[in-house]
């Protein structure tokens, strides 16, 4: 397993979450944010297997954390020094908490570990609060239908939120948040900067594309 990368999948669940998660932690300096999680299979409310989530196609990150979160809070575990990190900051209201996490440990330049195990099975039935679509291109139909609006609003959240607690975070991250609160607050040049800065990216090329779309309108 990698720091900060992606290992190889396994699509039976065979090692829970925690073993694994506390064998990762383990090989990473503990004085430094560290974040695990692993992968899942998605089942209906009869444990019918559905589908197992599509893999990762860029290693995690900052600023990509801002773009989308790619760890899932139910296989999540953080050593003292992230749980330290997140209690020490204020998160919106409206965020996710395993999507702050990730963006709080990357921010801070800790390391995200992403185990593509498959170690538990992630139930979907019709009142999950929150759910997660079958397939990429319903995904991408329900994330058209909601608009920009929720993305763009979250990620200014998220920006001046990470922003209101300098002393979290180290020189370069401020100046990258620096030129992304630019693009979100200035003209069209402003924005191309921001959408420049490597990283800055979703998770395909075609939520990209859209990602940049949907930054570039405000």
């Amino acid at each position: 397993m990698s720091e900060r990368g992606i290992a190889p999948r396994n699509r039976a669940p065979h090692t829970s979450s925690q073993t694994r998660g506390v064998a990762a932690l383990d090989g990473v300096s503990s004085a430094a944010p560290a974040l695990y999680c692993a992968g899942r299979i998605l089942v209906d409310e009869n444990l019918r297997r559905q589908r197992v989530p599509d893999e990762l196609h860029r290693p995690p990150g900052f600023p990509a954390a801002l773009t989308q979160n790619i760890a899932p809070g139910c296989t999540m575990m953080l050593n003292r020094a992230a749980a330290d990190l997140v209690l020490a900051s204020q998160p919106p209201d409206t965020t996710w908490h395993d999507w702050w996490c990730y963006i709080l440990v990357a921010a801070a330049g800790g390391h995200v570990l992403i185990d593509r195990a498959t170690t538990v099975l992630y139930r979907q039935h019709a009142n999950n609060q929150v759910g997660e679509a079958r397939n990429w291109w319903r995904r991408g139909i329900a994330a058209l239908r909601r608009g920009p609006a929720p993305v763009m609003g979250l990620l200014r959240q998220h920006v001046a939120t990470l922003q209101a607690r300098p002393a979290l975070l180290p020189e370069a991250t401020h100046q990258q948040l620096a030129a992304i609160a630019r693009g979100l607050n200035g003209n069209w040049i402003a924005r191309l900067r921001a959408l420049f800065l490597p990283g800055f990216t979703r998770q395909t090329w075609l939520e990209t594309v859209v990602f940049r779309v949907w930054f570039l309108l405000g």
